[in-house]
C-alpha cells in the first residue's frame, strides 16, 4: 500500500471515463481551465482512525470536481444538464469498481455529489463535487 500507489490508482481510474468524455483528469484544484469537461481531484482533508499501540489508520478526505463550461446557448446548457448527471454515475461506477484501488488503500467511500457553479478566469463553470474518502488501517507504525 502507498499513497502514490492511491493517487496513481484515482487518476486511472477517473480517466476511463467516457460519458462524458473528460479532456483531462489534473491533480490539484485548478487555477485555469482551457478546455472542458475536465475532472478534477485533490486531498481535502485527513484524519486518523483505528489507533493500537503500535499503528495508526486514517482516512484521507478527496474532492473530486468536474467543470463543464457554460455558454449562451440554450441547446448546450441543455445538454450540459445531462453531461453533469452522467459524470456523477461514471465517477461513482468507475470508483466503486475498485474499493481497495488495486491493493493500495484498505477500503474506499464515495460521497454524496452535488452540483453548482463557479467561476474561474472570468468564465462560468457548471460544476460537479463528489467527496471520496480513503481508509488506510495501517498507514503509520508508532514506535514506542
Amino acid at each position: 500500500m502507498t499513497r502514490l500507489g492511491a493517487l496513481n490508482r484515482i487518476d486511472t481510474l477517473l480517466s476511463t471515463i467516457t460519458d462524458p468524455t473528460f479532456v483531462s483528469v489534473m491533480r490539484g484544484e485548478p487555477l485555469a481551465i482551457s478546455g472542458t469537461p475536465v475532472l478534477a481531484f485533490w486531498v481535502s482533508g485527513r484524519s486518523v482512525t483505528g489507533q493500537t499501540f503500535t499503528r495508526d489508520g486514517s482516512i484521507t478526505n478527496f474532492t473530486i470536481r468536474g467543470y463543464f463550461r457554460m455558454v449562451a446557448s440554450p441547446n448546450i446548457r441543455e445538454s450540459i444538464e445531462k453531461d453533469v448527471w452522467d459524470a456523477i454515475h461514471s465517477i461513482h461506477s468507475v470508483l466503486s469498481s475498485d474499493a481497495e484501488l488495486d491493493g493500495n488503500c484498505t477500503t474506499s467511500n464515495i460521497g454524496d455529489a452535488q452540483a453548482g457553479f463557479t467561476e474561474i478566469g472570468g468564465n462560468a463553470y457548471r460544476t460537479i463535487s463528489v467527496p471520496f474518502d480513503v481508509e488506510i488501517l495501517d498507514d503509520i507504525t508508532v514506535t514506542p
